[in-house]
């Protein structure tokens, strides 16, 4: 982290302020991916460590619920007005902010996870990441986000750096940002978004039930929450028709992760009658292709009703017809033993006479795996 006062991240940031809002807007889908990243629970407390206006607040709040806690840590008093402005008319009483330097700053009472989202000062310091994590509890979870070099698309980096500079004092580490924290967190799970330009990072403390797992190399990890078939999600968002068109061009959060079973995909096997060996015999497919037996990419496309109502509900409709899909994918298997969740978007609403029609962006990924299962456009119409 630089220390030339000319560019501290709190003289930075005053400037920008009263305009953060409205030009990171495009950031909130890497937002709400690194919250979900966090497998927050109702009565959770979470740390939110440069939270600047507060715009990771709500998917927070969401998930930990009025019996949770979120403590908030900004340097700069003019992003952390926009933090208590945002806290105030949302009338969230859970809410502690604290306006101090990550290095500085003392938290009260441990917490259970820690969000990083678009810090880079704060992650390429070394004394403000032992600080933070030092006020975890053993087992607490982290997850950060934020922008990085791209290799897959270095055409891309001149952008890059328009864009960053305005919210960085340094672009020291900025290829691998998660470098410093992954000395401390060795089995974080680390990927890219956005041709390479954006990075995801998520893991566990010591004592995690997740930790000790292998690197992010896309094979089948175990379930932090073994008893549990899935992880309670937080509530859908309920939406008049009419407000359909609103949510074009909005990424709406995760569904639940769920348990990818043996008993299910032999089942739905039995049911279509594709009851292929790689699906079905356990046995031999543990020494074939997928080392171990994989759900029909069918059976995974088949979910996105279910797991659209953990995410979205359209309230005020006669009828809600499947009308088809324009696109679909299966980039890669998922396997039995895995847990499977959807990342939904809005991409296009359009009025019809008798309907609102809606193309969903579906995207089905499995725990720990770097490339989604399913990519789809599924197109439902809603009849008022």
């Amino acid at each position: 982290m630089t220390h030339d006062a000319a560019r501290s991240a709190p003289t930075l940031y005053r400037r920008l302020a009263g305009s953060y809002d409205l030009t990171t807007a495009w950031l909130e889908p890497y937002r709400h991916r690194a919250v979900s990243h966090l497998r927050l629970q109702p009565g959770d407390v979470v740390l939110d460590v440069g939270c600047g206006t507060g715009m990771s607040f709500e998917p927070i709040q969401a998930a930990v619920g009025p019996s949770g806690r979120l403590v908030g840590v900004e340097p700069c008093p003019e992003m952390l007005a926009g933090a208590r402005a945002r806290v105030e008319a949302a009338g969230w009483d859970n809410v502690t902010l604290l306006e101090a330097s990550a290095e500085e700053a003392t938290v009260p009472g441990p917490v259970d996870a820690v969000l990083f989202a678009f810090t880079h000062d704060v992650m390429r310091s070394p004394k403000a990441l032992a600080n933070m994590l030092g006020q975890v509890r053993t087992g607490g979870r982290l997850a950060a986000a934020g922008p990085k070099w791209t290799a897959f698309a270095p055409q891309l980096n001149p952008l890059v750096w328009q864009v960053a500079s305005q919210y960085v004092t340094s672009f020291e580490g900025f290829r691998r940002p998660w470098a410093e924290l992954e000395r401390v967190v060795p089995d974080l799970w680390v990927e890219e978004a956005y041709f390479g330009c954006v990075y995801l990072a998520w893991g566990g403390l010591p004592g995690w039930p997740g930790g000790g797992r292998a690197g992010n190399t896309g094979a089948v990890t175990s379930s932090a929450h073994e008893s549990l078939a899935t992880d309670l999600p937080a509530q859908p968002r309920h939406v008049d028709l009419g407000e359909l068109p609103g949510l074009a061009g909005r990424h709406l959060g995760f569904s639940a992760w769920h348990d990818i079973t043996q008993e299910d995909v032999s089942r739905y096997a039995a049911l279509t009658g594709d009851e292929q060996w790689i699906h079905v015999d356990p046995a031999r497919a543990a020494a074939g292709p997928f080392g171990a037996t994989v759900a029909h990419g069918f059976f995974t496309l088949g979910r996105f009703t279910g797991l659209l109502a953990e995410i979205l509900v359209v309230d005020g409709v006669r009828t809600t017809l499947n009308y088809g899909l324009n696109r679909v994918r299966f980039p890669a298997p998922a396997r039995v033993g895995g847990r499977l969740r959807m990342g939904l978007e809005v991409n296009a609403v359009e009025s019809l006479p008798d309907s609102v029609q809606v193309l969903y962006g579906a995207t089905f990924e499995v725990e720990g795996q770097p490339k989604p299962v399913c990519v789809a456009e599924v197109i439902f119409r809603y009849y008022g």
